[in-house]
Parts: structure tokens; sequence; C-alpha cells
């Protein structure tokens, strides 16, 4: 057996409170609309470091003896490739930096 479609409701009526001449005359008075108050930061002087993610190649041998140092370490002080090359990275940038504020 086939059923029927609910039929659409109309909307509904105004209520008794706004066909009130008090109601509708404030109604139709309107009002300002007030813009609500965003503090706006005080600008940092550091801005935030945001997070980059890039793409880079590495020669499988290379891959092969991270691998081979991973394996060397305990498995409770083991970390992962990903953090193997920031570690190495951060080593490298802070070697750089020393070596540049020396001269």
């Amino acid at each position: 057996m086939a059923t029927k479609k609910p039929k659409l409701g109309l909307p509904p009526t105004m209520p008794a409170s706004l066909s009130n001449p008090a109601m509708q005359k404030m109604i139709n008075k309107g009002g300002s609309v007030q813009e609500p108050v965003v503090a706006v930061p005080a600008r940092a002087e550091v801005e935030e470091d945001k997070l980059k993610s890039f793409t880079f190649k590495i020669y499988e041998s290379e891959l092969a003896q991270i691998r081979a140092i991973q394996d060397s370490l305990p498995k409770r002080d083991r970390i992962s490739i990903h953090d193997f090359v920031v570690s190495a990275v951060k080593e490298k940038i802070e070697k750089a930096a020393k070596k540049h504020n020396s001269k």
C-alpha cells in the first residue's frame, strides 16, 4: 500500500501578542544596532611560528643509515625517522648559529 506524503503546513499565523497595537508601535519604532566591542590584542612582538609541511628526497643509502642507527638503539629510546631528521636539522641550525655568532 502506498503511503501519502504529508501535506506541507502553512506558516504559523501572527500570535495575538504581536497584534497588540502597543507591540506593533514598538516594532515599527525600530532601534539602533550596537556593534559588539571586540578587544584587538596588542600586536605580539614575536609572530606565531606556524608549522609548515613539505616533502624532501633522500637517497636509499642515507635512509638505510638512519634505520641502522635506530635499530642499534634500545626500543624505548627509538624515535621516528621524522623526529630523527628534525633533530638533525635543529642541531645543524644551532651549530651554524654558534659559528655565526662567534665571528
